[in-house]
């Protein structure tokens, strides 16, 4: 699960020597991620906002299905080989437009990265730009009640069980308004909530009819949400590993070792990783190592499940 607060700083790595060597490395790395990624990263995204995807609102532009049936989470998807029979590896960044990171994320990390920004971010249509702009596909964060809240608190715009309907859609709409050309949402923090259906699936049904996807990172025994968006036919992916729960040097490179093993007997997995300087650095590192004959690395659209909806899963 995913820790509820995001440290402010990076936490310090436990291996004293790491400190000395994280320039030269970042620096190296950074210039063999590129030419790993030299014919992929040319890829243009289309173009946004699409006129055709946007409703125009009191709120601001908010994503719709056009008449055609062109949905915003495939429209303004990277584009993939759906025949390539690798396993399959979804690198997703969350929180950014909160740190120092964010351009790094952005410039440095392989187009096919998928990265999530936090709704509550200053200038968060630029930095949506600048990542399109890189190939990277987008996510943006959806604020949901934790069960530890207040001592954890999501944020002025979160959906709470305590609020009503209408305030709810309208707390989802802000997060929706905030940005164009995002692909879908992921959420940030949300145990409670996404344990209680009646007040989960007016939202997901919200997704599903504005051409959206959901990302799920608080995947608990107690969740209904993987569920309530099958029942509701959302495109759906949820995820597998957070490779830097422990965010120092050894553990990040064990969890991404697991990653690939992972991939192999499962297919399709999907990782999460904040912004911490060190993760970066680890990250990279394993990337220009990935065997690229036996692993690809996907957007995370690629990954996404669909079903048709059935009712009986939300009965």
């Amino acid at each position: 699960m995913i820790t509820e607060n995001l440290p402010q700083t990076e936490p310090r790595d436990t291996n004293e020597q790491d400190s000395k060597k994280n320039s030269e490395a970042l620096s190296k790395i950074s210039t063999n991620a590129e030419k790993t990624e030299t014919q992929t990263d040319s890829q243009t995204l289309h173009p946004h906002p699409d006129p055709q995807l946007i409703e125009k609102t009191d709120q601001g532009p908010l994503p719709i299905i056009d008449i055609t049936g062109r949905e915003p989470w495939q429209v303004y998807a990277r584009s993939f080989n759906k025949s390539d029979k690798r396993p399959r590896i979804a690198i997703v960044i969350t929180h950014l437009g909160l740190s120092q990171q964010t351009h790094t994320a952005i410039r440095e990390l392989p187009a096919s990265v998928t990265l999530g920004f936090a709704p509550y971010a200053r200038k968060l249509t630029d930095w949506v730009q600048q990542a399109r702009s890189n190939g990277h596909e987008v996510l943006i964060g959806l604020p949901m009640e934790p069960t530890d809240y207040p001592r954890n608190d999501p944020g002025p715009k979160s959906l709470m069980l305590t609020n009503s309907y209408e305030e709810n859609d309208e707390r989802l709409n802000w997060v929706l308004s905030r940005a164009t050309g995002y692909i879908g949402v992921y959420n940030f923090m949300g145990t409670r909530f996404a344990a209680e259906k009646g007040a989960l699936q007016p939202i997901l049904e919200k997704l599903k009819q504005r051409g959206l996807m959901m990302l799920d990172l608080e995947f608990t025994p107690s969740s209904v949400l993987g569920a309530t968006a099958r029942g509701v036919g959302l495109p759906y992916a949820v995820i597998d590993i957070l490779a830097d729960a422990e965010p120092n040097r050894g553990a990040i490179d064990r969890q991404l070792a697991g990653l690939t093993k992972l991939a192999s007997e499962r297919k399709s997995v999907v990782a999460v990783l904040r912004p911490f300087p060190i993760t970066f650095i680890r990250l990279k590192r394993w990337i220009k190592r990935l065997d690229q004959k036996k692993i690809v690395l996907t957007p995370l659209s690629a990954i996404a499940k669909i079903t048709k909806p059935n009712p009986k899963e939300n009965d």
